[in-house]
């Protein structure tokens, strides 16, 4: 199975649209308009659409409108160089065993056995607790 890009997880997301962290912003718009441009390719998880969705809507200082989330979702899921990845209830059972023997909350665990269904070892994120995760090799686009 050849791997997939590497995967966007959800604070990369956020981080594109929140007006609340202009210097986080600026970093991670411009790995997405990197995809955009069709220099590369990404891959997100429909976990991270939806934790995107509420994150955006609901937990930020500056809710941004439903129908920015909506067009923003929906332009991922139509442009070719962005590869959005389900899971099913396999990968779910996948998930309990990886927070069970590493430690980590179960919606990261899935969103890590999501990836390794889909044969993805590369993951964008600010988050450390993936590099408790042989398989994956975490890029922080904020460092460095």
């Amino acid at each position: 199975m050849i791997a997939l890009p590497a995967l966007i997880d959800t604070n990369i997301l956020c981080y594109a649209l929140d007006a609340g962290e202009p210097e986080k912003r600026a970093v991670a718009a411009e790995l997405l308009s990197r995809c955009w441009r069709s220099e590369i390719a990404l891959c997100v998880s429909v976990q991270n659409l939806a934790e995107f969705s509420v994150v955006m809507m609901e937990k930020v200082k500056h809710p941004v409108p439903d129908t920015v989330v909506t067009r923003f979702i929906r332009d991922i899921v139509s442009f070719d160089s962005w590869t959005v990845i389900g899971y099913d209830s396999g990968t779910i059972m996948d998930a309990v065993d990886i927070r069970s023997k590493h430690s980590l909350h179960f919606w990261d665990a899935l969103l890590a056995a999501t990836m390794k269904q889909h044969n993805i070892d590369t993951i964008y994120t600010e988050d450390s607790h993936f590099t408790k995760l042989p398989w994956i090799t975490v890029i922080n686009p904020f460092t460095g």
